[in-house]
């Protein structure tokens, strides 16, 4: 019997590197590896959109520059401990831990690192899981369960609270019959009444904020929806000095949307940097033709030349019941982040080109395929 011919031992390494190349370049997870002074060794593509740098940026630098701090400037002292002692605080366990992104965006992931003991020292190798969407998800869940609750106890709110203020109201214009020409009383009753149309409209946002979002959709000219919210602000401006300019192309603008709804959040838009700036006051509207995870979509953004917003105020901008106004109940932008999101779209907080605040939508210019949008305008 014939001898089987040698394969080369040179072959099976590369063949063996080819492999893990080819596994590594089309791996889903992020996978870095770094050395035991933790600098950076390699990073595959999935890893490199992830943080938002290529390879070339990471590779021989600290890994500390895709964490923010404190974990940054914690990292090295933690690597240096398990070099000593052992102890093991992530690795071969894996945690929720958080990234980031060249551009200085945080974002949530899972961490799983690995440790292997080579010759010339130990390498590890890190496999990182984007949670972004995950944690949307849940948080989208979590508010539509309370939101659920929340529209149950409204509707037996709304209902007694009404009949308590429609007996408030009346009080008051039976006290306004038998007092005539006492202008102390005619005072305090102004108060009260003043007192009731706040409630009446605090509940009326309440159950906005709680009831179910059903859309309209058809395809709408999103500028048409903006011009017609700025009239309808028209007495916030009236005697004020204020500039409004748009940089825009209808033609590009045109997504299928509930129309009045969308009013609602522009409409909200506009009054915040109307009472957020001081004269004279700069409004700008930008739309733009965009993606939205690889659909069509349009970006629309709003600045103004407001102070802008803290870091506190960016983050709990669109919770409910924050607010920084002295008026206000603190749900209009947790409603308009409802809307935008039920469009299956986006509402952020950007740094705005004016010098003040700027909020960016981003809406999909196709509803999903399960809703069937009704005629066009």
């Amino acid at each position: 019997m014939a001898d089987r011919p040698q394969t080369p031992h040179s072959v099976v390494p590369r063949e063996g590197e080819a492999r893990l190349k080819a596994i590594l370049e089309t791996a889903v997870e992020g996978i870095i590896t770094i050395d035991e002074r933790g600098r950076c060794e390699s990073i595959n593509p999935a890893a490199e959109r992830m943080f938002g740098y290529s390879a070339h940026e990471v590779v021989g630098q600290n890994i500390s520059m895709l964490m923010p701090e404190p974990y940054s400037s914690e990292h090295d002292g933690y690597l240096n401990s398990y070099l000593a002692t052992g102890h093991r605080k992530i690795i071969g366990i894996g945690r929720e831990a958080v990234g980031l992104h060249k551009s200085g965006r945080q974002f949530p992931i899972q961490l799983s690192v690995s440790e292997i003991k080579l010759e010339r020292g130990r390498l590890f190798t890190g496999i990182v899981h984007d949670l972004t969407e995950q944690k949307e998800a849940e948080r989208r869940l979590v508010q539509s369960e309370r939101l659920a609750v929340l529209g149950e106890a409204m509707t037996r709110l709304a209902h007694e609270s009404r009949n308590a203020l429609q007996r408030i109201q009346i009080a008051v214009e039976v006290a306004r019959l038998h007092g005539e020409g006492n202008d102390p009383l005619a005072t305090q009753l102004d108060a009260i009444e003043r007192a009731n149309d706040a409630l009446n409209a605090l509940l009326e946002e309440l159950r906005n904020y709680a009831a179910p979002l059903h859309l309209e959709r058809k395809r709408s000219s999103l500028v048409t929806i903006w011009r017609e919210a700025w009239s309808a602000v028209g007495f916030q401006r009236s005697d004020r000095d204020v500039e409004f300019a748009e940089e825009t192309d209808d033609e590009l603008l045109k997504c299928h949307a509930d129309r009045f709804r969308l009013g609602q959040v522009f409409r909200n838009l506009f009054e915040n940097a109307l009472a957020a700036c001081d004269d004279p006051v700069k409004i700008r509207v930008s739309g733009y033709p965009a993606q939205l995870e690889g659909n069509t979509a349009v970006r629309v953004v709003v600045a103004d030349n407001g102070p802008g917003m803290d870091v506190e105020q960016r983050e709990r901008i669109f919770e409910p019941f924050y607010t920084t106004k002295a008026k206000g109940t603190g749900l209009g932008m947790a409603i308009a982040r409802r809307i935008v999101e039920a469009h299956g779209g986006t509402i952020a907080v950007e740094v705005s080109p004016l010098g003040g605040a700027a909020l960016e939508l981003v809406l999909p210019v196709e509803p999903p395929r399960a809703e069937k949008p009704v005629q066009s305008d």
